[in-house]
């Protein structure tokens, strides 16, 4: 009974951790923009401006610049998902989505649980080329 709620009492927790948790994360600090991106239960979140197909030609650039082997692209009506591997097989995730005209949301996962160090690099480096 007592190893029964004790595995319970972890499931719950960890489900809370992954649910609940939201951080926020500055975007550019050295030019003060207010935008901000989120990392919520291993996903980086950041807004774009540009239109998703425009954002999916230079993510797969900067993909192939940064190293990684893309494994494959799934291409649907709302969004584009972009599997990269990285070395020590690790798997990357990259989704686009159109949010509105000129506006595309960029969701970025690396590993299993995510890492949002080199989420950002990601982020950044798309950003940057955009």
């Amino acid at each position: 009974m007592k190893k029964k709620s004790l595995v319970l009492s972890l499931f719950a927790f960890v489900a809370i951790l992954f649910a609940g948790c939201t951080t926020p994360v500055a975007i550019d600090p050295q030019t003060g923009q207010d935008q901000t991106a989120s990392y919520k239960a291993g996903y980086f979140y950041g807004p774009l401006e540009a239109d998703s197909s425009v954002v999916f030609k230079t993510a797969i650039r900067e993909l192939d610049d940064l190293g990684y082997f893309r494994t494959g692209e799934l291409h649907k009506n709302t969004f584009i998902n972009i599997y990269a591997r990285k070395v020590g097989d690790k798997k990357v995730n990259v989704r686009i989505s159109q949010v509105g005209p000129g506006q595309s949301q960029l969701r970025v996962r690396v590993g299993t649980l995510g890492n949002l160090a080199e989420s950002q690099v990601i982020y950044a480096r798309i950003r940057d080329a955009l």
